[in-house]
């Protein structure tokens, strides 16, 4: 935006870490506030953040826009808080409708971890799974206790489930995984999207093939913009790939370029105007973006899987699966021929 001359007059970023530390979060934001009269805050990249910052927005008066936060109910906690990252509920709605419709689990083994983050989608993921669709969560491992890795083999062998869910922050998750695999489980693993991270899939390695877990609509290989000129354009700066983090991160700083050429001037009532009703055509490399009456923005997650150490989206790995079976029947036909 700076080099296309697209920034608004006087638009300026001033970057702190937080160190995903609630308290020093707040500290940060109201040093800003008062010391350089900050007037939007990109911020509360993790939901614990966000839980805590929400609770003085209005105290200090300015508006936040995150673009990671996904614990359900945020926004209705505040009408200066806004986010452009699914809440937990649609990722637990997802997996469970996965897990029937397309897996066809309808028994599983529920691996909980982290219980902050596990109250954020476990309630929807049971609504649906059990409540809506007739599955059975027929055991539940927590991460969290002492020696339920000693556990785990028994209860497979008790249940002898087709497919697991794991709930619970990337380390938990990977933890899980390598138990699930060293007692020798063959069945579908299913995650959250706590588990797609660049550091954690090259720790699990093979461990990571065929895991299933959903993500918000980022398609980082689509062919259309603005996807292609932002995967290009990060690639060239970072030398590697974005992830679904990076594109929500990029969303949120384009929707603040324009919240700012709107609001006039940029103060808080004027920037709450501008997400709320002049936000309404943007077209994001996440899908796009259009907040509803609480402040958050409505993209179902979708089903991803680990295929030969790289991520696909699931219809476009059955796409690829489709394909070479045929290939494989058209060779033996023409072997046999």
């Amino acid at each position: 935006a700076r080099d296309t001359g697209q920034l608004p007059p006087l638009f300026e970023v001033v970057w702190v870490d937080s160190e995903s530390d609630p308290e020093k979060g707040i500290a940060e934001v109201r040093r800003l506030v008062d010391e350089r009269g900050a007037k939007l805050i990109l911020g509360a990249a993790t939901s614990s953040e966000a839980r805590a910052l929400v609770e003085v927005l209005d105290d200090i008066n300015v508006v936040c826009l995150s673009p990671s936060a996904s614990t359900p109910g945020l926004t209705k906690r505040s009408k200066l808080f806004y986010r452009i990252y699914p809440s937990d509920q649609l990722e637990g709605h997802t997996a469970g409708k996965f897990m029937i419709d397309r897996l066809g689990a309808t028994e599983t083994v529920l691996f909980v971890g982290n219980h902050d983050y596990v109250a954020g989608i476990e309630p929807e993921f049971r609504r649906q799974y059990e409540g809506s669709l007739g599955g059975t969560v027929v055991a539940t491992v927590d991460l969290e206790s002492e020696g339920w890795d000693q556990k785990v083999s028994g209860v497979l062998k008790e249940y002898k489930p087709s497919a697991v869910y794991i709930v619970g922050y990337a380390e938990e998750i990977l933890l899980a995984i390598r138990q699930l695999k060293a007692d020798g489980f063959k069945g579908r693993i299913v995650t959250t999207s706590a588990f797609f991270t660049s550091q954690i899939l090259k720790e699990a390695g093979e461990a990571a093939e065929g895991i299933f877990f959903p993500l918000p609509p980022f398609d980082r290989t689509a062919e259309t913009e603005p996807v292609v000129s932002f995967v290009h354009r990060y690639m060239d700066t970072f030398e590697r790939a974005p992830d679904v983090f990076a594109a929500h991160g990029y969303d949120a700083m384009k929707i603040a370029i324009q919240v700012f050429a709107i609001a006039i001037p940029p103060e808080t009532p004027e920037i709450n105007k501008a997400l709320h009703f002049g936000v309404t055509d943007f077209m994001g490399v996440t899908g796009p973006i259009l907040f509803d009456d609480h402040g958050d923005v409505k993209h179902y997650p979708k089903m991803f899987i680990v295929k030969d150490g790289q991520i696909l989206g699931y219809r476009r790995y059955l796409d690829a699966e489709r394909k070479r079976i045929l290939r494989q029947v058209q060779n033996l036909l023409i072997s046999e021929g």
